[in-house]
């Protein structure tokens, strides 16, 4: 009988450790090495010298987890990379990153690039003629940063190497990981110059808004679609007010050339559509070469604002506030008969450029997109189409002239047309503000002073009306620069960043000990520049009044591990940090307070209650 007993106890004391092995098992925090899974693949086992190959790095993500792509959409985000290590024998090409998706995350307001599940990266390498024979491997490394709902990783690097074997011309190759390759379109052969090395973090990219995005999409549905789009809104810029006195310009200009013959007029009329449309290949031809600089210049909010205040101006000429007119002097000197095929030419030329600011602010939107994506080529085809569209009427009406006495007299149709113009030129004003101010703490004052530095220009010094004096010229003025002057100051405060309430610590190195001096709690807040939940932290729990006022009673001290070093890295792995943002708290003895500790993002009422339970746990010490 006490054999049994004995027995059922040390099943039972066995079955306890199984289940307390268990339970701290599950309770142990996830970790990068089981959320990323990385493996390489050669596509030959064996490969002659000079011939090309294909490589590829598989990466599975775990369900529930994602990693940021190679683009991805916040400048502070961490892109996914595949480096090759540059070696004499065995040269890259660019690496062909797949598809990424466009994700919501409760830590940010904006959707997110993200990879998700399975991804393969391609590239395609070559060997010199005078590798050696024998194996051999190419090595490289993939940089990614992997991330859940509610925190991310510290950013990874996994170093790889493929095996290689050389051997020498005439004996059979090997292809293997056929089951990879085959599912991927194989990557062209590439010339020698094209195999550059591509660095650490990619070439620079310029981070795109979902919005953006969207019209990303709308050009690269294909090259067709695309090209009848922006064909037919070159057609609507003929109802712009300031296009339709070119039109009987035109027409006198080819009804002395042509002497009646409908086919002459054609071939003249003809070259000078194609000059106007030359003027605006150059201008998407600018666009996409300088897209990178021109990008960039949109992360600036006051460029963006300046952008804003001048299609909003034509936003309101539209509405009769003033009128944009092409100088007199101008429609006379280029309304001057020039003969010949040339002659056409050039006058389509300068008439590109007098309507080309009139279209500015309705086109600038196109401009910033093909800005961004850098389609150099593509962008000076669709706006040269787009100048094809526009100068479609003169066609026309060059080549039947008879046709002008049918136009339309303009009346209050234009009026209503152009006032519809105004209302575009509004919704593109509000496109280009709504990302900046969505990244700026003080959206009323940013909006409100856009609006005393339009309200300044437009009724100090842009708005004529009928019956003004000189002295009240001068008296709205004067208004109208203190105006400016407010909304300047008032845009100004608003994209400051928002000073903290909370008198922070930032770790540089020293011990907890020595900054723990006073009898206080310490609340250490582990955060980096990349981490958008820890930036969510600090916008709405930090930020809140109730927090900073309890954290007077609090050492708060923030450690910066954006740039893992020496002084980051021994106090992670003393607090065990896997994820940010992590918020730690000891109590004022020294002690960890295991059960307050959290991991990712914290609204004010949890903060707050943390951090009264770590108040009061001192308080009873």
């Amino acid at each position: 009988m006490k054999s049994i007993i004995k027995f059922t106890s040390l099943c039972g004391a066995i079955a306890s450790l199984l289940f307390l092995s268990a339970s701290l098992s599950s309770a142990q925090p996830d970790t990068d090495s089981n959320v990323v899974r990385v493996k390489v693949y050669a596509s030959h086992a064996r490969i002659h010298p000079g011939e090309a190959f294909q490589a590829a790095v598989v990466a599975t993500i775990r369900e529930g987890f994602h990693i940021n792509s190679h683009k991805p959409m916040g400048k502070s985000l961490m892109p996914t990379v595949v480096r090759f290590d540059e070696k004499k024998e065995i040269a890259f090409g660019h690496v062909r990153y797949p598809e990424s998706e466009l994700k919501s995350f409760s830590f940010s307001a904006d959707k997110l690039s993200v990879y998700e599940g399975r991804i393969v990266m391609l590239a395609q390498g070559k060997l010199s003629e005078d590798i050696s024979l024998g194996d051999t491997k190419a090595s490289g490394l993939l940089a990614y940063q992997a991330c859940n709902d509610q925190s991310c990783f510290m950013p990874m690097t996994v170093k790889f190497e493929i095996p290689l074997k050389i051997v020498k011309a005439g004996e059979p190759v090997k292809l293997i990981n056929k089951d990879i390759f085959q599912q991927k379109a194989a990557t062209p052969t590439l010339p020698d110059s094209f195999f550059k090395k591509e660095g650490l973090g990619g070439s620079e990219r310029l981070p795109f808004t979902s919005e953006e995005l969207r019209a990303k999409g709308l050009i690269e549905r294909g090259l067709p679609y695309a090209l009848i789009a922006f064909f037919l809104f070159g057609l609507a810029l003929n109802l712009t007010p300031c296009v339709y006195p070119v039109i009987p310009m035109t027409v006198s200009l080819f009804v002395g050339q042509g002497e009646g013959k409908k086919r002459e007029m054609f071939v003249l009329s003809l070259f000078y559509v194609v000059g106007i449309a030359f003027v605006f290949s150059v201008l998407g031809l600018i666009s996409g070469v300088a897209g990178k600089q021109w990008g960039f210049l949109f992360q600036h909010p006051w460029f963006v604002i300046i952008i804003v205040i001048i299609i909003l101006s034509m936003a309101a000429s539209m509405f009769g506030a003033f009128e944009i007119t092409i100088p007199s002097s101008l429609m006379t000197r280029f309304g001057k008969s020039r003969k010949g095929a040339i002659g056409s030419f050039i006058m389509g030329l300068t008439v590109g450029v007098v309507i080309a600011p009139c279209a500015t602010g309705i086109i600038i939107g196109l401009v910033g997109v093909v800005a961004k994506l850098g389609i150099v080529a593509k962008g000076a085809l669709l706006f040269f189409v787009m100048g094809l569209g526009l100068g479609l009427p003169y066609l026309f009406l060059a080549t039947f002239s008879g046709l002008l006495n049918r136009l339309p007299k303009s009346g209050m149709w234009m009026v209503w047309v152009q006032k519809l113009f105004g209302l575009l030129l509004i919704g593109v004003a509000i496109y280009f503000l709504v990302p900046q101010a969505k990244q700026i703490h003080d959206q009323q004052g940013f909006y409100l002073g856009i609006l005393g530095i339009f309200g300044g220009l437009l009724f100090g010094f842009l708005e004529h009306g009928k019956g003004y004096t000189r002295g009240f010229k001068i008296i709205r003025g004067f208004l109208g620069i203190l105006l400016i002057l407010s909304g300047v100051l008032l845009v100004n405060a608003a994209i400051r960043p928002k000073p903290q309430g909370i008198d922070w610590v930032y770790y540089k190195g020293q011990s907890i000990e020595q900054i723990q001096k006073v009898n206080k709690p310490v609340l250490i807040d582990f955060y980096a520049d990349w981490c958008a939940a820890c930036k969510e932290l600090d916008r709405k729990t930090f930020a809140d009044q109730r927090v900073a006022e309890k954290s007077t009673k609090f050492i708060m001290v923030r450690v910066d591990c954006t740039s893992p070093d020496n002084n980051c890295t021994p106090l992670t792995k003393k607090f065990n940090v896997s994820g940010l943002p992590t918020i730690v708290f000891i109590s004022a003895e020294g002690e960890r307070l295991h059960n307050l500790r959290a991991v990712g993002f914290l609204g004010p009422d949890e903060m707050l209650r943390r951090m009264e339970k770590a108040a009061y746990s001192a308080g009873k010490k």
